[in-house]
Order: C-alpha cells, then structure tokens, then sequence
C-alpha cells in the first residue's frame, strides 16, 4: 500500500498501515463486508428491464444521464437490501476492530458491548447498548419495509 500511494504521490508512503488508526479499520470493514453489498445489489441490477435503458438511450440521453435518470430510480430497493444486509452485522462488529487495530482510539460499539459484558463489572451498560443497537437497527428495517412495500405498490398499480 505504501509502494501504491508514494507511486501515485499521495504522499510519503512510510506509514503503518497496522498501528492503530481508523483507515485501517475501515479498509478492513469494507473488504469484509463488501459481498455483503455487492450481491444484492447485482441481484437488482440483473432484473432491470434493459430495453428501458435503450429507449433513454434512444431519446438522447447520455450514459450518465440514463444511469441517474432511469438505473439509480430503478436500483433503489436494491441500494436498501444491500445497506440493510450489510449494516446489520457490521454494527454488531467488534472482532475487525480487535484484529486490525487493538487501540481504544478505534472502538465500535460491538467493541463496547463485548467489554461491558464480558470484562467488567457492569454488564448493565452492555445490555443498554445492546437496547439502544437493537432500536437503531429497528428504525432501519422499518424504514427499509416501508420503502419497498411502497415501491411494490407503486409497481403493481402502474
């Protein structure tokens, strides 16, 4: 990585890439959870009706404005599949962090819960983490089935 980013002139490419910092973390997220993202995604995209894109296409529009105007509308519920797939289990994450990077600097609440149950003496604070996860993930899973009941709705009536 140090080789790519001092070719690349991003800067001095003498970092650690494993000292502890929240990239690391990060980087390390979306390499595990990308699949996770990806195949629900391809799902969506692979049921588009391809000649809606030829007939933009045929009226005009660009490639760009096709994708904006007539993918990105069509792509939505599988934007939301894929966030909600992915979001669930990355919010509970803490061995990535523990992995990659160790430091408290780059804790995550799955971190968070997993030291208040296990390595402390107030497992109540974990439980109340857990509650407050468990309503967020609630809100967006609601948010995601009333967003695809409602585009099946639409569907079916026109």
């Amino acid at each position: 990585m140090n080789r790519v980013i001092e070719f690349l002139h991003l800067g001095d490419g003498t970092r650690n890439w494993l000292d502890g910092d929240w990239p690391t973390v990060v980087m390390g997220l979306t390499y595990g959870y990308i699949p996770f993202f990806i195949l629900p995604l391809y799902a969506a995209l692979e049921r588009l009706d391809f000649r809606l894109l030829e007939a933009s296409r045929d009226l005009g529009a660009s490639a760009f404005w096709t994708f904006v105007k007539v993918t990105l509308p069509l792509s939505v519920p599988g934007i939301l599949a894929a966030s909600v797939i992915t979001a669930l289990p990355m919010f509970g994450d803490y061995y990535t962090n523990t992995i990659l990077s160790g430091s408290p600097g780059t804790d995550m609440v799955g971190n968070q819960i997993e030291l208040y149950i296990t390595r402390s003496q107030e497992p109540q604070k974990g439980a109340v983490l857990v509650l407050v996860l468990s309503a967020l993930l609630l809100v967006l899973m609601a948010y995601y089935l009333v967003t695809t009941a409602r585009t099946q709705k639409q569907a079916a009536n026109g």
